[in-house]
């Protein structure tokens, strides 16, 4: 019977260490000059849901990462990397809906055509080049409305 194979840590992961999980004040210096955009999407969402907490965890593929959570509800994933950062998000079918009515359609619509679909929704990634502020507090706010 095969084993399977340890998930390779990705080279770029800003915190693969983990016996040392970071603290919120190291997120800034990993991130470089991506984290204005980090920081523009955390205060978007503090300003629309101010309960929102974030717990790190670790992953052996990508160190680790941020969980942000409304009560137990998880909002979205962002992984650090060094002078980038990937944010990931399921949004299911009544936000995806809105976003679709909304002033982002388009944007979503093409969105939709890569995005990978799971039972629970369909997955949303972004990162330092594709990430659009606004587009993202669109997709939090229907996220959050749903």
């Amino acid at each position: 019977m095969k084993t399977k194979p340890k998930p390779e840590m990705d080279p770029a992961a800003a915190f693969p260490d983990a016996q040392q999980p970071p603290r919120d004040a190291d997120l800034k210096a990993a991130l470089g000059r991506a984290a204005a955009p980090v920081a523009a999407v955390s205060a978007n969402l503090r300003a629309a849901a101010p309960a929102v907490a974030t717990d790190w965890q670790f992953s052996a593929r990508s160190g680790w990462y941020q969980v942000h959570l409304l009560k137990k509800r998880r909002l979205f994933y962002l992984v650090p990397k060094r002078g980038d950062f990937r944010v990931s998000m399921i949004l299911g079918d009544k936000a995806v809906a809105l976003l679709l009515k909304g002033p982002f359609a388009e944007r979503t619509a093409e969105l939709l055509t890569t995005a990978k679909r799971y039972p629970e929704g369909t997955a949303f990634l972004f990162d330092r080049t594709s990430l659009d502020p606004e587009l993202l507090k669109a997709i939090l706010a229907a996220k959050l409305a749903h």
